[in-house]
């Protein structure tokens, strides 16, 4: 039987947030060769909606003529405070959301989320630089800014654009297997299945905006040999710099030391393939530059407060739900 899943949009929605969970629902109807999920896009009402880029859609249906949906997937965007604002459209949302198995926000789609129940302690993740407009705006809701999604009842929140994939793939892998959610990421030509855990805001996309085009080749350098030793002196020769003068200059730029940016990149690779592979912790191990399963937990627990071993169950207990 196959789940209704209706994605609501409005005025100055932002575009991903609608076509990134969308594709990825579809793309499992696509691999089964059946309609899983049927999915509809909800409005107001029927006229042209223009996203944020300007790109205008009609919705399928309108959320006053839509009587019952089993997922309601509300998309974030500018227009999001418009929305709360208009208490008939409010009133709608709120009757579909009581009927719903489960509500979905993505990005800023969590104001209208906390908007449907003000007083209600939720723990919503929204995209991270709305995260203290969002607490301020609604004092009993608990926000998650450093997570790409997080559920709290049956309501389920991500964190900005490609972030609504991931919860979409964790959504899927509920549903019908890790085997499948990691089958439509492969389809989707994702470099990797992210856990909810895993911060919004990388180490490896913080260095890209943060140093200078000198040292991104000490940058892609580490991404090509995180596996080999690398030591201070190593990378100073990737930017012809004395170890000192680069040791410095990095950290000042980044506001940690080189080796521990390193030991950050290896933490956050050693979580994706933890999610992704079934490479055994020595492997890992090998594969991140730590070279020994002790090392890699030592390190990994002090970062994460959870030993490889138990990060991987949590994550396989959380995609089995």
């Amino acid at each position: 039987m196959s789940q209704v899943v209706g994605f609501f949009i409005y005025d100055e929605f932002q575009t991903v947030d609608l076509a990134g969970p969308l594709d990825a629902f579809s793309t499992v109807n696509d691999l089964l060769s059946k309609e899983v999920y049927k999915l509809v896009t909800l409005a107001n009402d029927i006229r042209p909606i223009r996203a944020e880029s300007g790109l205008k859609t009609l919705a399928d249906d309108t959320i006053t003529n839509c009587q019952m949906l089993d997922v309601l997937v509300i998309i974030g965007g500018r227009g999001c405070q418009n929305v709360i604002k208009d208490q008939t459209v409010m009133a709608q949302l709120r009757r579909l959301a009581q009927s719903a198995q489960r509500i979905v926000s993505i990005c800023t789609g969590a104001f209208i989320v906390a908007a449907l129940w003000p007083q209600r302690a939720l723990t919503l993740a929204t995209h991270w630089d709305f995260s203290q407009r969002l607490a301020a705006q609604f004092p009993c809701v608990q926000v998650v800014s450093d997570k790409l999604f997080v559920q709290s009842d049956e309501v389920y929140s991500s964190g900005g654009l490609t972030a609504g994939i991931d919860l979409a793939l964790s959504l899927i892998a509920k549903d019908h297997g890790a085997a499948m959610a990691q089958r439509v990421a492969q389809y989707m030509v994702m470099y990797v299945r992210r856990s909810g855990d895993q911060r919004q805001y990388s180490s490896l996309l913080n260095a890209q905006q943060t140093l200078s085009q000198r040292f991104q080749s000490a940058i892609e350098f580490v991404q090509d040999n995180i596996d080999k030793p690398l030591s201070v002196e190593i990378l100073a020769e990737q930017v012809a710099l004395s170890p000192r003068h680069f040791q410095r200059v990095f950290t000042e730029k980044m506001g940690i030391s080189p080796m521990r940016f390193v030991q950050n990149l290896r933490l956050e690779k050693a979580k994706g393939l933890l999610c992704t592979s079934e490479h055994s912790i020595a492997h890992i191990s090998v594969l991140t530059g730590f070279g020994s399963p002790p090392l890699l937990t030592r390190k990994f627990t002090q970062a994460y407060g959870v030993t490889p071993t138990q990060y991987r169950e949590n994550f396989t207990a959380e995609v089995n739900e």
